[in-house]
């Protein structure tokens, strides 16, 4: 250790007797020397043609709101997707080399703001073959996801298996916080939903996918308490809405939350719901907004014959901690808010009048819930039926295929 230190300071001791002219022309010359760069080492191409392949189905759990939706687009730059990140997880660690090779499919194509739990993806991938302890898919991909993804199990499937056409059912759930809603005028709404219907009314209509169909079922839709109410502050409980189907049109879960809301806050009685699905009588959607994307979560895809292997036990402590981490640092946001609201409870609003009192009893204006926090206020509210209607689905592609026709001349 002595003979280390001794020995820069050797080199160091023919500088002492130098005048500073001589040091800031000996420190001229070394600065004007090139840098000699070190050769890149190349990395060697992948060949996955020297390894065993298999194909598996993945869970994966995200928190959408920081995602332009699930499915990969093409500028992962500037419109990041769930997918995206997940394709980036899987080629780095040369579980695949691309996309179109591992005969990728999802289970659902949730939108920007949507979050999962229960998505299901399936694929071919590198394999340690049957002789030997297979690859621990989990924990190899949640060290290269970001923080707001993560598989949680994953399952070996035939060659044949397909994410969405071998789907049995998909699960969503819808958290809103119940405020001033009718719960039972939502639940006798929810009822009429319950079967097949035509839901041209409750989607928003894409005619570039030529959809002839618009018939799905309805297995189930409860609406159940999930957080009671903060004590001493108004307005905060939180429901849920767990909606079951075999399948789902583009953005129905949220046209159908949309209704319901109405429905809640006796803007509309729960029959238009029997109205809308009748497209006998209403053949094209009246103008709404739809409720936001921000409470909205694929819960669960349900397979038959699917065995999930979650990893060892370490594993899934560590997904379940990463979650928990999670959860307290929104917590801890949520309470802060809490805080002041509770704060500014006794602040004076009104002669005589806290502002607690007054938000109790003063009437407002109509607002129209959208969920997620958000409202939409007006002056007067103006009944579905009496406002303008969107184009009809027939409409729609007629005017696809004459802009389609006209570009293509």
């Amino acid at each position: 250790m002595l003979r280390l230190l001794r020995f820069p300071l050797r080199r160091m001791e023919k500088y002492d007797n130098w005048t500073r002219e001589q040091l800031l022309e000996r420190i001229a010359t070394l600065e004007s020397r090139p840098v000699e760069k070190k050769p890149v080492k190349k990395e060697r191409p992948f060949d996955m043609s020297k390894y065993q392949q298999r194909h598996i189905a993945l869970k994966v759990a995200y928190l959408g709101w920081n995602y332009m939706g699930f499915a990969a687009q093409t500028d992962e730059v500037n419109v990041p997707t769930v997918e995206g990140r997940l394709f980036q997880a899987l080629q780095r660690c040369k579980l695949i080399t691309t996309v179109e090779e591992a005969q990728f499919s999802r289970c659902g194509r949730t939108d920007k703001g949507v979050s999962g739990l229960g998505q299901v993806v399936s694929l071919k991938v590198r394999s340690n073959g049957p002789d030997k302890p297979e690859i621990s898919y989990v924990d190899t991909l949640n060290r290269l996801l970001p923080d707001d993804i993560r598989v949680l199990s994953w399952a070996p499937v035939d060659a044949s298996f397909n994410s969405r056409f071998d789907c049995k059912s998909r699960t969503y759930k819808y958290f809103f916080n119940k405020g001033a809603l009718d719960l039972d005028k939502m639940r006798t709404g929810a009822s009429y939903f319950l079967g097949k219907h035509d839901f041209r009314n409750f989607c928003k209509l894409d005619p570039s996918k030529n959809i002839t169909n618009y018939e799905r079922e309805v297995l189930s839709l409860d609406i159940n308490q999930v957080a009671p109410s903060v004590p001493n502050l108004l307005n905060t409980e939180f429901y849920e809405v767990q909606l079951k189907g075999t399948a789902f049109l583009w953005h129905q879960v949220r046209c159908i939350m949309s209704i319901l809301f109405l429905v809640g806050q006796k803007l509309e009685e729960p029959e238009i719901i029997k109205d809308l699905l009748n497209v006998q009588k209403i053949d094209a959607r009246p103008d709404y907004p739809m409720a936001s994307e921000l409470p909205l979560l694929l819960y669960d895809c349900e397979f038959d014959g699917l065995d999930w292997v979650a990893g060892n036990g370490p594993s899934t402590a560590r997904i379940y901690q990463h979650w928990r981490e999670l959860w307290s640092a929104h917590m801890t946001r949520t309470l802060l808010c809490q805080t002041f609201m509770q704060y500014m409870q006794p602040f004076p609003v009104a002669e005589s009048q806290a502002l607690k009192e007054y938000l109790e009893t003063e009437k407002h204006g109509p607002t129209v819930v959208l969920g997620g926090g958000k409202e939409q206020r007006s002056a007067r509210y103006k009944k579905l039926l009496d406002r303008q209607r969107c184009d009809s689905d027939e409409v729609k592609k007629q005017k696809y295929r004459a802009k389609k026709q006209k570009t293509s001349n």
